[in-house]
């Protein structure tokens, strides 16, 4: 095997330290400096005269690594993709082999030692010895094209975190500003995950999802942990080899989206030793635990009433839109992220998800809110008011019509983050603001995952 050759995915060589004087040579290896797992059995194979091969099994959820203390013999690494022989030969050099791996031992010179690092103690549940049996629990990877859309939108209805977001008439509106790159997982020729993702050839740098919120990896109610594991280690082992990417950002859908407990791929975040890139705190409300509101809150909602606003849902985009621009330059020196078209163009896509409310005093629009809707939040993706709202209180108002009788029984009113665009940083007056009306921290996260 040359430096250049590909490895299954997960599988890497390990150089241990290696101190040479007059008296020999010594090695060692500690966990997580130089084994990325702690160490819970270590064993041995020796007397491997007329022995043709060891091993012949995966493991589920054991990872390895195998290092020829004395001798030499190949190692076979297997993932159903890609299949390489290593000759190890030195005993400053270790194998990891990644869990799901087929791996096997064959050609042993005479008086070889093998030494084995295991993840987990002895476990013959954890064991695949059978190769077909093997190759039928495998993940398979496809790469997204458009011929795929009706499955994939059908399986979006289906995640047990899916949000209209991901349907491909969202994520393609802009389809000319990023490159896509989304993953489709298949077991046994069922759908079981999805991911959004885009690419950026300059940066080699895969974003999943560049343009949306959030782009995490959509699950089916049925896929396990493990299953996770594996479609996560191949989508990083594809942007890697596929694409040539160096970096990978991913963008976890937050909880209060899910249906059902989903953070299975912030566990494999952490097995890939991925760090945290960013973070944004958003503020939401919560149906089923409300929190009361600060006096301040309650009384600018009061005074709103005396105003003798009117609140309702709109069609009026060219009316708001000019407001929305003109306040988010004025006070935050930024602009919608969506173009009056593009919104428009996507409310006409998704009637039932994206929505505007607004409040109106003597019948002109002085605030409004722009809501994305989804089975489990109702998110505000934009708000704003005019000065002639905010000496009437009409962006209380309408925040307390929102969550008091709109989405009175939607599990979660997301009002949004309060970072600003420029810096990044915490606009403390906006979360104060927000939290008064008895929303409390969401996180929305990127993480950053370096591909060998």
């Amino acid at each position: 095997m040359s430096e250049h050759d590909i490895l299954p995915r997960g599988c890497r060589i390990i150089d241990f330290p290696r101190f040479m004087d007059d008296r020999g040579g010594l090695s060692f290896a500690e966990s997580q400096g130089h084994i990325p797992f702690h160490v819970e059995r270590v064993f041995w194979l020796y007397d491997l005269s007329g022995c043709r091969s060891r091993g012949g099994h995966s493991h589920g959820h054991c990872a390895q690594v195998v290092v020829a203390v004395h001798g030499a013999f190949d190692l076979v690494l297997d993932d159903g993709e890609v299949r390489t022989t290593i000759h190890l030969d030195s005993p400053h050099r270790g194998v990891l082999i990644a869990p799901t791996v087929w791996d096997e031992l064959k050609n042993f010179a005479e008086g070889t030692v093998v030494m084995v690092m295991a993840s987990h103690h002895f476990d013959a549940e954890d064991y695949i010895s059978d190769y077909e049996e093997y190759r039928g629990e495998l993940v398979e990877l496809k790469p997204y094209d458009s011929a795929c859309a009706s499955e994939w939108d059908a399986f979006v209805d289906r995640a047990k975190n899916g949000t209209f977001l991901y349907k491909r008439g969202y994520m393609d509106y802009h389809a000319d500003r990023f490159t896509d790159c989304s993953l489709m997982f298949y077991k046994r020729g069922e759908l079981i995950g999805q991911l959004p993702a885009s690419w950026n050839k300059e940066r080699r740098t895969v974003t999943s999802h560049g343009g949306l919120t959030y782009g995490g990896l959509l699950l089916s109610e049925g896929a396990t942990t493990i299953e996770t594991l594996n479609m996560m280690s191949c989508a990083a082992s594809w942007f890697a080899h596929h694409l040539g990417a160096k970096e990978w950002i991913y963008k976890p859908i937050p909880y209060i989206y899910n249906s059902m407990p989903s953070e299975e791929d912030l566990y494999a975040l952490f097995r890939m030793d991925a760090k945290l890139a960013s973070r944004s705190v958003a503020s939401a409300i919560s149906c089923d635990h409300r929190v009361a509101m600060r006096t301040l809150r309650k009384r600018c909602i009061a005074k709103a009433r005396k105003s003798q606003l009117h609140y309702e849902e709109s069609a009026e985009w060219s009316t708001f839109w000019p407001l929305l621009k003109t306040i988010l330059k004025s006070r935050h020196d930024a602009t919608p992220v969506h173009t009056l078209e593009e919104i428009e163009l996507l409310a006409s896509r998704f009637p039932e998800n994206i929505r505007l409310f607004v409040a109106r005093h003597e019948g002109i629009i002085v605030a409004g809110a722009v809501v994305y809707e989804t089975a489990m939040v109702a998110h505000t993706q934009y708000l704003a008011v005019s000065d002639e709202g905010t000496r009437h209180h009409a962006l209380d108002g309408l925040i307390a019509y929102l969550a008091e009788e709109r989405y009175a029984d939607k599990p979660y009113l997301d009002l949004g983050t309060s970072m600003e665009p420029a810096t990044s940083q915490l606009n403390e007056g906006l979360i104060f603001q927000k939290e008064g009306f008895g929303a409390r921290a969401v996180v929305y996260d990127a993480y950053s995952v370096l591909l060998e």
